[in-house]
C-alpha cells in the first residue's frame, strides 16, 4: 500500500514537534496535524508563561526584603498589565521556533485542523483525509475541571486564561495544592494578593520525599498564604464581585470568599472525540493512552508520547519519549525502550523543589532502598552568602550505595539536580562526588558534602585504629 506520508503526527506540542522535526530532518515524509496553537500547552499556557510570570513575582519578593541588605526599595506599585504583557512578549519571542513556517521549511506538511483517527493508517484532518505508515498521537493534556456544584456559573481561572487577566486579584482562592496551584499562588502572593489554597490532602507535595512538605508548608504560610488542607470542596457561588467557596473540614462547613478562583485540580488527557478507541487504541479509565515501553499503543504502528500517555506530564519527558519513537520507527529492528529510572521534575516555587529518580517511599516499596544521606543547604558557604539556607539535599541509595534518587530544595535546586540525574543514569555510587572539584563557593558543592558525609558515617572505629598504627609506624 502506498501512503501519503511516512509519519502522521497528531498534536503540535512538545512531543509532536520533536517527532515531526526529527523525522523530517532524516528524510521522512511527515504530516503534522494541529487544530489549536502551535507549541501546545507548554509554550502558550504552561511552562513558558508561568515561568515568565514567576520571574517578576519572585523579584518582588526579593525587593520586599531589600532593606535588610542595605537597599531602600519596597517593590510596591505592581502593574499586573505590564507583568502579563511581558509574559506574552516572551511567548512571542519563542513562537517562531514552533511556528508553521519553520516546520514547513523543514519539509513538514502542516494541517491546521483537528485530527481524527479513522484506522491504523488513516487520519482525517478537517475535511482532508491522509494516510501514513505510522501514526503518532501527541495531543497533550488540559486542565481537569470537576463538576463542583456552582463552579460552571462562576468565571473561574485555569492556567489557560490566567495570563490574560487585566486586574490583579485582591484575594485569590486556589482549588488544588499541586505544583501549578502552588507556583501561581506563591507568585500572586509575592505580588501582593491574598492567597488561600484548598486541598483535600492533609499535606502538600505528596509525591516528594517526606522532608519537603513540612518545610514548604512552613515557608508558604510564613509568606502569608493560607492553607486549607484536608478540606472537601462542597460548592462555589458568586454574589456581586465576590466569589465564595464552601468547604467541609473536620466535619464542619466554612465559607471562603475572594474576588477570583483558580482551578488547579490536575490535568486530563486530550484523547476524546478523535476516534482512538474505534481504531483499536486502548485508553485507561482516565482517558490516558496505554503504551508499552517502546511507546507503541495496542495498534503497533501507532505510537503515543507526552501528557496524553501519562504519568510523566513534563515537557522534557514528552521530548524524551519523542526521541524514542523516532528511533523505533527509523530503526525497527533495534527497538529502544523508555527508561524512567532517572526522571527529573521541578516545582518552581521559591525555594524550588527538584527531584530525580526514586523517592524514599517508592524505593522502599520496590525493595530497592538501602540508605540515604541528607545535607542541609545551610552548611554551604554560598548558600549563606545568598541567604538561600531553607533547603537540603537528600540522596536515596540502593545496593552498594548506588545513587537511585535525589531530592533538593533550594532557590537553585532545578539547575543543580541534573548532577543527580547523571549519577543515576551512570549507576554511580554515592562517593562519586567526593573526588570532583567544585568551584568555590557554589551550591552544587552540596553533592560533595553528601559524599563526604556518607564516607564519614561509614568509617568504622577499627579503621581509625589501623590508620593510627600505620601513621605511627
Amino acid at each position: 500500500m502506498k501512503f501519503n506520508y511516512h509519519i502522521i503526527v497528531i498534536g503540535g506540542g512538545s512531543g509532536g514537534l520533536v517527532v515531526a522535526a526529527g523525522a523530517a530532518s532524516i528524510g521522512a515524509r511527515v504530516a503534522l496535524v494541529e487544530g489549536d496553537k502551535m507549541g501546545g500547552d507548554c509554550l502558550n499556557t504552561g511552562c513558558v508563561p508561568s515561568k515568565s510570570f514567576l520571574r517578576p513575582s519572585h523579584l518582588a519578593a526579593e525587593l520586599s526584603v531589600a532593606k535588610q541588605y542595605g537597599i531602600n526599595s519596597s517593590g510596591s506599585g505592581i502593574d499586573i498589565k505590564k507583568v502579563m504583557n511581558r509574559v506574552r512578549s516572551v511567548i512571542k519571542s519563542i513562537e517562531p521556533h514552533d511556528s508553521v513556517e519553520r516546520f514547513e521549511s523543514l519539509g513538514v506538511r502542516v494541517f491546521r485542523e483537528k485530527g481524527t483517527v479513522i484506522d491504523r493508517n488513516t487520519v482525517k484532518a478537517g475535511s482532508k483525509t491522509i494516510t501514513g505508515k505510522y501514526l503518532v498521537i501527541a495531543t497533550g493534556s488540559e486542565p481537569a475541571v470537576p463538576p463542583i456544584p456552582g463552579l460552571s456559573d462562576v468565571p473561574y481561572l485555569t492556567n489557560k486564561n490566567i495570563f490574560n487577566i487585566k486586574t490583579q486579584p485582591e484575594k485569590l482562592i486556589i482549588l488544588g495544592g499541586g505544583p501549578i496551584g502552588l507556583e501561581l499562588g506563591q507568585g500572586f502572593r509575592h505580588l501582593g494578593s491574598e492567597v488561600v489554597v484548598i486541598d483535600m490532602l492533609d499535606h502538600l507535595f505528596p509525591k516528594d520525599d517526606p522532608e519537603v512538605s513540612p518545610l514548604m508548608e512552613n515557608i508558604l504560610t510564613g509568606e502569608g498564604i493560607k492553607l486549607e488542607l484536608s478540606a472537601k470542596i462542597i460548592g462555589v457561588k458568586k454574589k456581586g464581585k465576590t466569589i465564595t467557596v464552601e468547604i467541609e473540614k473536620q466535619g464542619k462547613k466554612q465559607a471562603i470568599s475572594g474576588d477570583a478562583v483558580l482551578v488547579s485540580l490536575g490535568r486530563k488527557p486530550v484523547s476524546g472525540d478523535m476516534g482512538l478507541e474505534e481504531a483499536g487504541i486502548e485508553l485507561d479509565r482516565n482517558g490516558f493512552i496505554k503504551t508499552n515501553r517502546k511507546l507503541q499503543t495496542a495498534v503497533k504502528n501507532i505510537y503515543a508520547c507526552g501528557d496524553v500517555t501519562g504519568p510523566w506530564q513534563f515537557t522534557h519527558m514528552a521530548g524524551y519519549q519523542a526521541g524514542i519513537i523516532i528511533r523505533n520507527i527509523v530503526f525497527p529492528l533495534i527497538k529502544s525502550s523508555a527508561d524512567y529510572s532517572s526522571v527529573p521534575w521541578n516545582t518552581y516555587t521559591r525555594p524550588e523543589i527538584a527531584h530525580a529518580g526514586y523517592t524514599e517511599a517508592v524505593a522502599r516499596q520496590e525493595k530497592k532502598f538501602k540508605n540515604f544521606v541528607m545535607v542541609p543547604l545551610g552548611e554551604l558557604d554560598r548558600a549563606l552568602t545568598e541567604d538561600d539556607t531553607r533547603g537540603f539535599l537528600k540522596l536515596i541509595l540502593g545496593k552498594k550505595n548506588r545513587i537511585i534518587g535525589a531530592t533538593m530544595v533550594g532557590n537553585k535546586a532545578g539547575e543543580i539536580i541534573p548532577l543527580a540525574s547523571l549519577a543515576i543514569k551512570l549507576k554511580q555510587k554515592a562517593g562519586v562526588f567526593m573526588s570532583m572539584t567544585f568551584a568555590y563557593p557554589s551550591e552544587a558543592e552540596i553533592f560533595r558534602f553528601a559524599s563526604l558525609d556518607l564516607a564519614r558515617k561509614s568509617f568504622k572505629p577499627w579503621m581509625k585504629t589501623v590508620i593510627q598504627k600505620v601513621l605511627l609506624r
